[in-house]
Formats: structure tokens, sequence, C-alpha cells
């Protein structure tokens, strides 16, 4: 999954990001909600958006209990919020703003 020598993007990656690139402005999903819908856990999700979180929407994945990410000089919760994404304080109301993937997603097996 690094991008160390090749560069080459794996294709478990690569399903992370996809799942990532359709979630809608003003709305997000977890680590967890993601890693089930790529068949893997939320850390594994974690080391694709460490290494590949330029190539994405990184600010719309949050943890479960809507804490936005605090890379980037901590500006998640300023693109959330310039997105719409409703909040409670400086977390994600994951009621509202929780989106639980494509319906036609291919899941761990597409």
């Amino acid at each position: 999954m690094s991008r160390v020598g090749s560069g080459a993007i794996s294709p478990f990656a690569r399903r992370v990001l996809d799942v990532i690139d359709q979630i809608p402005p003003g709305r997000v999903m977890s680590y967890g909600a993601i890693g089930d819908l790529v068949g893997a856990g939320p850390r594994q999700v974690g080391r694709v958006m460490t290494a590949w979180s330029d190539e994405t929407l990184w600010h719309r994945v949050v943890r479960a209990d809507g804490t936005p990410a605090s890379c980037h000089a901590g500006s998640a919760v300023e693109l959330l919020r310039a997105e719409g994404t409703p909040m409670r304080g400086s977390r994600v109301d994951m009621s509202c703003a929780q989106w639980n993937g494509p319906p036609d997603h291919p899941g761990m097996d597409g």
C-alpha cells in the first residue's frame, strides 16, 4: 500500500479511494463503514488514507463518533463546514451526515 518504489496503487487501496470519491458533499463516512464495504478494518482504511489522502476527499472520512481527521493542519472541520456538513461543535453530526455508501457498490469482491 505504500507509495514507495513504483508508486502503484494496490487494488485494495483503489477500492477504498473509489468509495471515498463517491461520498457526496455535506456527507461523511467513518473509517469502519468504509472498511465494511471493502472487507477490511478501520485501521486498514486509515493506512490507505495516510498514503493516498492527497488523491481523494480525505476530509469526508471521520471517526465513528464524528471526530474529523486531525491531519492537514486540522483543516477538516473548516472543509466540512464549507460543504454544509451538519456539525455539533467540532464533530460531525453522524445522525444527519453519515452516508452508507453507493447502492451499487460491489463490496469486497468487486
